[in-house]
């Protein structure tokens, strides 16, 4: 079988899964991405953007234009770019900075279309949504008669009622963290599936650094001291200003969760069985029982690490 014909194949049974299963549009996108990433490796810059045309053709009949323009910004943009840089031979994390740029700067065209169209992001129908679940929920928790639990220790079904309709509120105004987090994970397991299947087709390129080594580049510190000064300045009004750098702040905490791990990971790596046991059942045990704590703790070793390299990556010496 003639290699085009393969990722033809591949890429539109990818895309084909993404307009049947919407729901689930994530897993397809990540395959979608990757299998487009990887053709960079055997086909030329014009066959890979018939190709990806060809993709876009196969949403535009199946899943209608809207979807198209939602695929468009939260994946296909990043795919393409990425799978355009690995056909110009550029390493792992310079394809992944890009990536990640170009999806969050495709979710933010996304959202400013639909506020441009709709005159909304779907925030006041996210929050209708899970109102009407948490309604659903009242009544179940009535009939059960869990809230004669609660009134023994003094919260009355009112102040459960009104302290999870603010909950709600809040919740729903961190929409867009949601969708900048769902695009920068398809990025990120886009490139990473494509590494992989790479290495076990023997090619040399994509290859990316053990868990361990990776870095939080430094200039997300710079994104994350902009949300917290607009989180500060907003706090007192609970305004715009307050949910954009609370919105920032969320959308940055799986990085820095994740780069704080591989600091973690690399400071335990060389210490004796039973030392780094013990850290493990510690981590574990802070996850467990106070979550909170936990991922403020690996968000602060991610982003500081980044600043100050605790692994001593720069220089290549370990403390």
């Amino acid at each position: 079988m003639p290699i085009i014909v393969f990722f033809l194949l591949s890429t539109a049974l990818a895309c084909i899964a993404m307009a049947w299963l919407p729901e689930i549009a994530l897993i397809p996108a990540i395959a979608w991405g990757g299998i487009l990433i990887v053709s960079a490796l055997y086909l030329e810059e014009k066959k890979i953007l018939l190709l990806f045309l060809f993709n876009l053709t196969i949403l535009l009949f199946m899943a209608g234009a809207h979807q198209l323009l939602y695929y468009l910004a939260f994946f296909g943009i990043a795919a393409l770019i990425m799978s355009l840089l690995t056909s110009r031979k550029a390493d792992y994390y310079q394809i992944q900075k890009v990536g990640i740029s170009a999806a969050v700067l495709g979710v933010s065209a996304f959202l400013l279309w639909s506020y441009i169209y709709s005159g909304g992001i779907g925030i006041n129908e996210f929050e209708a949504q899970l109102g009407h679940s948490a309604q659903e929920s009242i009544r179940i928790y009535q009939q059960l008669g869990i809230f004669d639990t609660y009134e023994q220790i003094g919260i009355s079904p009112e102040e459960f009622e009104s302290s999870l309709k603010r909950t709600i509120e809040g919740f729903a105004r961190h929409l867009p963290t949601i969708y900048y987090i769902q695009a920068i994970i398809a990025v990120f397991f886009m490139l990473l599936l494509a590494s992989r299947t790479a290495q076990k087709l023997k090619h040399e390129r994509l290859k990316n650094k053990p868990f361990k080594e990776e870095r939080m580049p430094w200039q997300l510190v710079w994104v994350a001291i902009v949300g917290m000064g607009l989180w500060i300045w907003g706090r007192d009004q609970l305004n715009p200003i307050y949910y954009l750098g609370s919105n920032i702040l969320w959308t940055l905490v799986p990085i820095a969760v994740y780069f704080g791990l591989a600091t973690i990971v690399h400071k335990i790596a060389g210490r004796r069985r039973s030392a780094r046991v013990l850290i493990i059942l510690g981590i574990i045990f802070l996850t467990l029982a106070l979550p909170l704590s936990a991922i403020i703790f690996l968000s602060i070793i991610g982003l500081f690490d980044s600043l100050v390299d605790f692994r001593k990556l720069r220089t290549g010496q370990e403390e």
